[in-house]
């Protein structure tokens, strides 16, 4: 018994990361200038043994010695998830994924070195520019994987592939208008759907098909695309008519 507890102990997502860091730090030394654990491995009472183990990986300067370093570091742990900036231009890249950041942010620990976050400002404006910019660049990719989809024979696999980023987006539209979800994928869809308008049976399918792909035939693609289509024609449309047009983000 207490043999199953070390080990439970040692694969929790804090000790996976912490280890993580050890190892980044013998692998660069002065070049890791920040490491921060984020999203559900620091949310309160996640204890998921089985997810991935996000890391926030700042370094002084990052080249191909650098990030064959931290390819190393974790090459024995394939939970460790690694986002991985310069400290060269690392506000600007913040501005650019603007979204990322804000979701980090609401769930970090700083586990090695200076917070990078710290005294950066993420303007609600540049948040819903951002996030109706990704929408409706999913929205072409979407139009453009069913048009080619006879060349490609793949559009099933792109719709799969597809929705986690669509329901993120889309929640993001909730939260950025003031509204609340719960955490996890499936429990957020009845106030998504509430607030946006949206028909709740879609992201349901939508999300038992990411967890279940397959090759969709044609008469299935098609429903599929309708479907799918006419939920992000709904959301833009809300944004259109809820939120000022961005001509210009400072």
């Amino acid at each position: 018994m207490r043999g199953t507890r070390q080990l439970r102990a040692a694969m929790h997502p804090s000790n996976t990361a912490e280890l993580a860091v050890e190892a980044l730090q013998r692998e660069l030394g002065d070049d890791l200038y920040s490491c921060c654990l984020y999203g559900s491995a620091v949310r309160e009472g996640s204890e998921d043994e089985k997810g991935d183990i996000n890391l926030l990986i700042v370094l002084r300067n990052s080249d191909v010695k650098t990030q064959s370093g931290v390819a190393r570091a974790i090459a024995r742990n394939p939970r460790i998830d690694p986002f991985v900036l310069g400290l060269a231009g690392f506000e600007r890249s913040v501005r650019a994924f603007a979204a990322k950041f804000a979701s980090i942010r609401r769930n970090y620990r700083v586990l090695h070195g200076a917070d990078p976050l710290a005294g950066i400002e993420i303007t609600p404006e540049l948040e819903r520019f951002l996030c109706e910019q990704a929408l409706r660049n999913l929205r072409l990719r979407l139009a453009h994987s069913f048009i080619t989809r006879e060349r490609h024979g793949n559009y099933g696999s792109f719709l799969a592939r597809s929705v986690t980023a669509l329901v993120l987006r889309v929640s993001e539209v909730v939260r950025l208008s003031g509204g609340t979800y719960a955490n996890g994928m499936e429990e957020r869809i009845p106030a998504i759907a509430q607030h946006l308008g949206l028909e709740a049976s879609t992201l349901v399918d939508l999300l038992a098909l990411k967890a279940a792909p397959r090759k969709l035939g044609e008469e299935e693609a098609v429903q599929w695309h309708g479907r799918t289509f006419q939920l992000l024609n709904t959301v833009i449309a809300w944004i259109e008519a809820n939120w000022p047009a961005a001509h210009r983000v400072e």
